[in-house]
């Protein structure tokens, strides 16, 4: 089954990682390019991130590796209060499918939903893809500034980053703790990535990480399989667990082969194709 990569980082000097150097073991792109060769990914969304001076110019590393592999749909790291329309338009003119932003508390959240304000039209114009990384204080917030996205695919990474668990919560306690999220559903334009799974487990490499089984249920019955989207998390996911793992998340060995093929790749390329 052909694959398409909803959520993986590319780092010129490499992803520092826990142990203080990239866990890909070398060149982030030349690994990638050889592991989806190995496992059939012809698109990857390729997520921005200059949140540390450690990260400063990713920005600029992705759109090189963008004009140079066709395969990469980069998205721009955009700090929380966005960018000016002059930002957008130099964005778009440098190959950027989208935005990426990291919301981690309700400020945050605020700042973001003033800007997407403003910036709703040429967002809407470009059919930007935006990516979020939002937990559920953050997605609170969120509900008026995404409805009027509605030109773009938004996609909430990391299953809406519900927090670790050391053993899997009920059902009921998954569906009140991701409320926010499950609430931009009616939202038909919204969607959430199944990646980041360690980050959901106690500790982060207790592969399958069973404690994320009852959120991958209550998002594929509130959101359906076709508003899922499977990321591997390249490479920080490697801090914790091998990329083969990354590809078979818990929760979804119950899909049809026709939602299958949906949510590790369908549902991302019809996003990238509406541009």
């Amino acid at each position: 089954m052909p694959r398409a990569d909803a959520h993986l980082h590319l780092f010129a000097g490499g992803y520092p990682g826990r142990y203080g150097r990239s866990p890909a073991g070398g060149d982030e792109l030349a690994v990638y390019r050889t592991l989806r060769r190995e496992h059939g990914i012809d698109r990857a969304l390729v997520v921005g991130y200059e949140g540390g001076p450690e990260f400063a110019g990713n920005n600029a590393h992705l759109a090189r590796l963008a004009a140079a592999h066709d395969w990469i749909a980069p998205l721009a790291y955009v700090a929380a209060g966005g960018t000016d329309p002059d930002g957008l338009d130099r964005l778009w003119a440098a190959g950027f499918a989208g935005i990426a932003a990291y919301l981690p508390d309700p400020a945050s959240a605020d700042a973001f939903a003033g800007w997407a304000a403003t910036a709703a039209g040429a967002l809407n114009d470009a059919s930007a893809v935006v990516s979020l990384n939002a937990p559920p204080e953050a997605a609170d917030r969120l509900g008026r500034a995404l409805a009027a996205l509605d030109g773009c695919a938004v996609l909430v990474s990391h299953l809406g980053l519900p927090g670790r668990h050391a053993t899997a919560p009920t059902p009921t306690a998954a569906a009140a703790r991701l409320a926010p999220l499950t609430e931009l559903a009616r939202l038909p334009h919204v969607g959430v990535k199944v990646s980041g799974l360690y980050a959901v487990s106690d500790p982060a490499e207790a592969y399958p990480h069973d404690a994320a089984r009852p959120y991958v249920a209550l998002l594929l019955d509130r959101f359906g399989a076709r508003r899922l989207y499977w990321g591997s998390d390249f490479s920080p996911s490697l801090d914790h667990v091998s990329f083969a793992q990354t590809l078979h998340p818990v929760g979804l060995d119950g899909l049809s082969p026709a939602e299958a093929a949906d949510v590790y790749g369908g549902n991302l390329r019809r996003a990238l194709d509406r541009r």
